[in-house]
């Protein structure tokens, strides 16, 4: 009985890759923090991202290297360039809305919601203050303050995003 341990090598080794990004976004914040709750990226962006990379780099070999040999191979690859530059762009909206719920930095204890503002400044309101919250078309959640000051949430799952450090 011969077995092909080559398709089971490369299915270990992308599970070991899956599990490790994984549980590397997934850790727990650092200890000064502890006893803060706070709203991180939660894994959707991870299979959202990595999937999208891997599928726009699978449609870029087809249409660099494999191309097609049917009479209408020219309209077929046009098309796969138009799915290559549509995967690829919502890959980096998503990459983009990773970043910026990361940079965000949404924490609270108790009454007291913190994030960091443009520029990086610190921000803090009590919870009570909030007067609205705003969902940008295809975008996050804002959380509006009677002052004017918003802060941005995470629109993909909030509650899988979560950590109580």
């Amino acid at each position: 009985m011969d077995i092909d341990w080559t398709r089971h090598i490369v299915i270990a080794l992308i599970s070991t890759v899956a599990v490790f990004t994984l549980t590397t976004w997934g850790s727990k914040g650092s200890p000064e923090k502890q006893g803060w709750r706070s709203i991180r990226p939660g894994g959707t962006y991870a299979v959202a991202i990595i999937g999208g990379l891997l599928f726009t780099l699978f449609l870029a070999y087809m249409w660099l290297f494999v191309g097609s040999n049917r009479p209408d191979a020219e309209s077929q690859m046009r098309i796969l360039f138009w799915l290559i530059i549509a995967f690829g762009g919502g890959t980096l909206i998503t990459i983009f809305q990773y970043g910026q719920v990361r940079r965000t930095g949404i924490r609270w204890r108790g009454d007291v919601l913190f994030w960091r503002g443009k520029g990086g400044t610190e921000l803090s309101r009590k919870v009570s203050e909030a007067v609205a919250l705003r969902k940008a078309f295809m975008g996050p959640v804002f959380i509006v303050f009677g002052d004017g000051n918003e802060t941005v949430s995470d629109r993909l799952y909030p509650d899988d995003g979560i950590d109580q450090s």
